[in-house]
């Protein structure tokens, strides 16, 4: 298929997505378990419309009180953990005002949060008020988007929270998102990589229609062993831990399987 048809066809098809869920989410929305489902339905969509598939390496954790934490490399990387995972994400708070994706973060109940670091008091209550309601989070706490060829140092403000719930029962699942390939060729360079990863100065416009052009994506999911919080004496040791379990599932990181 020519490429701008390809990318024309996508985009028709994802309007007519977005008006279709958006009045049945927002009624969905007082009921949890029906929410819930209706937004994966609506990931599951997205990634069939986009191209986007998926090997799945473990399990993911079932029920409530989880904290799925792992390594982000794009926008493109929520419907992809959204069509597998049951929970809110953690967003920058400049999310909200993104046109189709801000909206639909709103109706599933995206956390969103200040990445300005005198306003970090404010994300860590905004975090302890989303868990203390009982909802499962999906967290990056890279704080910003990569390339891909490597996991950036976690920021361990969010662990302030996430430890001491951990030992009155909160479970923290590790999680490694790694890109194989795009439109067919591996993404061995940055050239590759950059179709699908945003980061840096990238613009999101532009970013999502040249991805659009393309076929689509081959991504691969690695869920790890849940975390014991009486192995950390505090929140730096266990963020840097995490980052570590989660680096390890990737094929490029020093000692990691290949696969």
């Amino acid at each position: 298929m020519i490429p701008l048809l390809r990318a024309c066809l996508k985009t028709a098809a994802l309007v007519l997505l977005v008006l279709a869920i958006l009045p049945v989410q927002w009624l969905l929305l007082p009921f949890d378990a029906l929410a819930s489902r209706s937004a994966r339905l609506w990931h599951r969509a997205v990634c069939k419309v986009l191209g986007l598939s998926i090997d799945v390496i473990g399990q993911p954790l079932g029920g409530v009180e989880i904290a799925f934490v792992g390594n982000h490399l794009s926008y493109l990387d929520i419907p992809l953990l959204g069509s597998v995972l049951r929970g809110s994400f953690v967003a920058k708070r400049e999310m909200r005002q993104w046109p189709l994706l801000g909206m639909m973060a709103k109706l599933q109940r995206t956390v969103f949060i200040s990445r300005v670091p005198g306003d970090a008091r404010v994300a860590v209550d905004q975090v302890e008020a989303a868990l203390a309601a009982g909802r499962n989070l999906i967290l990056f706490p890279e704080g910003t988007t990569s390339d891909g060829s490597r996991v950036l140092p976690f920021k361990s403000s969010v662990f302030t929270v996430l430890l001491p719930r951990m030992a009155a029962g909160l479970r923290l699942q590790p999680v490694s998102l790694e890109l194989l390939s795009v439109d067919g060729r591996l993404a061995r360079d940055s050239a590759v990589r950059n179709r699908y990863a945003y980061h840096s100065e990238m613009v999101l416009g532009p970013h999502l229609w040249a991805f659009m052009h393309a076929r689509g994506a081959h991504l691969r999911l690695c869920f790890h062993p849940p975390l014991d919080a009486q192995r950390f004496a505090g929140r730096k040791e266990l963020a840097q831990h995490v980052r570590d379990v989660v680096a390890s599932g990737l094929s490029f990181a020093p000692g990691a399987k290949q696969g």
